[in-house]
């Protein structure tokens, strides 16, 4: 499985930034070849559009919006890993959300959350949960639910 992350806005604070990255860190050194690759970047509303017409209907696109279907940690799991996509492409939304072009063009829209959440809070919380995700799937003492 690969992943990749998109997102519109930088991290304000370098904290945020420090657990962005140590949660990458963290899913690459524990993934038991369950996710080869993942990687992440800031991308511009343009530029987004034609990333996402190039990989349709090869890869998973899902969208983190706060209008999207509010999803357990259970139900995250299985849309990583009961998939028939080898990729999965998450986009992070800018402050006006997403167009209704971006909109049409995803496989799915989720919700990390009722709450509204800082774009660099939704980022490092779709990290944590894809790392708690595969920490349940071998079975490793992270995720204690």
């Amino acid at each position: 499985m690969d992943i990749e992350i998109l997102y519109h806005d930088k991290f304000k604070f370098e904290q945020e930034e420090f657990l962005f990255k140590m949660y990458l860190n963290r899913i690459t050194k524990i993934s038991n070849n369950l996710i080869s690759k993942i990687k992440a970047e800031k991308i511009s509303d343009k530029s987004l559009i034609k990333k996402i017409k190039l990989k349709k209907g090869t890869e998973a696109i899902i969208l983190l919006d706060e209008k999207g279907e509010k999803v357990t940690t259970e139900k995250f799991k299985h849309l990583l890993f009961g998939t028939s996509f080898s990729k999965i492409l998450f986009v992070l939304g800018g402050t006006d959300g997403f167009s209704e072009e971006i909109i049409n063009l995803s496989n799915k829209q989720i919700s990390l959350s009722k709450m509204t959440l800082t774009h660099s809070f939704a980022a490092i919380i779709l990290l944590e949960q894809i790392y708690r995700s595969v920490t349940i799937k071998i079975n490793h003492p992270y995720h204690r639910a």
